[in-house]
């Protein structure tokens, strides 16, 4: 074989090198769920419009966000099942009390100021006055043709925490569960919908009304647990496991501490996706990807999505 021949076929060899090379970046990068915890709360006031179209604005593949019932039974995004009047005021620019949002009714929810009020745990955080809440319905409509940025074969997934009291009777469950799948399938968006929930009774209940809807099961440490972890030592990994797998859950979520690489290896063993919350420090951002971690949720869309995409370049 002359020269000629053997820097042609190195050269061929480079080329698919290459080739394979951006191949499988391209599958490493669409494979990570990135998601913008209540859109991106350490930026934009949280649940809300401008936190939920920044998100997207930073390349997220889906957007967090939580739900409760109001008076008449639509679900309205807000975080807790009692308004905050810490990120909440009335007409009047005061304070809002915290009452039920279940005795509340979506117009009566729709006179408050949710973006006026900068939340003091995140100084960077934008303010934007006459903010209003949103139903899961408007939510929909505003996100149905939204594409990942950067990737536009690929819309964007809708991760969709549904809130309780404590201890919720059955019935309450049920209904929840009803109106949710309800509102997800009426918008034809059950193949793009995660319902999550620390009430993992909810679950199968979603279940059962369309398999279609991914189910996520989510865990908080206690106190004492997380110091656990926090000191290298186990808590109660495996007792959340086996939660998550007898409600047959699609994802488990934790708290971060919990993510090391042998409880992503044990949820990958029985099909669970690991995606946890709410990772803000680069460290631990790379330290999850490396464990293997399906995906993370981050308060900050434009890093996480920053170090995630250096972590490939870096491997």
């Amino acid at each position: 074989m002359n020269k000629t021949s053997t820097g042609i076929l190195a050269s061929i060899a480079m080329l698919i090198y290459c080739l394979f090379s951006i191949a499988v970046y391209a599958e490493q990068s669409e494979a990570m769920d990135l998601q913008g915890h209540r859109g991106a709360r350490g930026l934009r006031p949280e649940n809300t419009l401008p936190a939920f179209e920044y998100c997207v604005d930073q390349r997220m593949t889906t957007i967090e966000l939580d739900t409760a019932l109001t008076r008449d039974k639509q679900l309205i995004i807000h975080h807790d099942t009692v308004l905050n009047p810490k990120i909440c005021v009335d007409s009047q620019g005061v304070p809002v009390d915290a009452t039920e949002i279940s005795s509340l009714s979506v117009n009566e929810l729709k006179t408050l100021d949710c973006g006026a009020l900068q939340n003091e745990k995140f100084p960077r955080q934008v303010t934007i006055k006459s903010t209003r809440l949103m139903t899961l319905d408007e939510f929909f409509n505003r996100f149905r043709d939204t594409k990942i940025e950067g990737q536009p074969q690929r819309a964007i997934q809708f991760n969709i925490e549904i809130k309780f009291n404590k201890d919720p009777p059955p019935a309450d469950i049920a209904e929840a569960a009803a109106i949710m799948v309800k509102t997800i399938e009426n918008a034809g968006m059950a193949k793009r919908a995660t319902v999550q929930s620390f009430e993992l009774e909810v679950l199968p209940e979603i279940k059962s009304r369309n398999r279609s809807i991914k189910t996520s099961a989510l865990f908080v440490p206690t106190k004492f647990q997380g110091l656990r972890m926090m000191m290298g030592l186990n808590a109660n990994r495996d007792d959340i496991l086996q939660k998550a797998i007898d409600v047959k859950a699609d994802v488990i979520s934790p708290y971060y501490l919990y993510a090391n690489r042998e409880f992503v290896e044990t949820s990958h063993r029985h099909k669970m996706k690991v995606i946890p919350w709410t990772v803000n420090e680069e460290a631990t951002m790379i330290d999850l990807f490396t464990a293997g971690v399906d995906g993370v949720i981050s308060d900050y869309p434009a890093l996480l999505y920053s170090v995630y995409q250096n972590w490939l370049k870096s491997r």
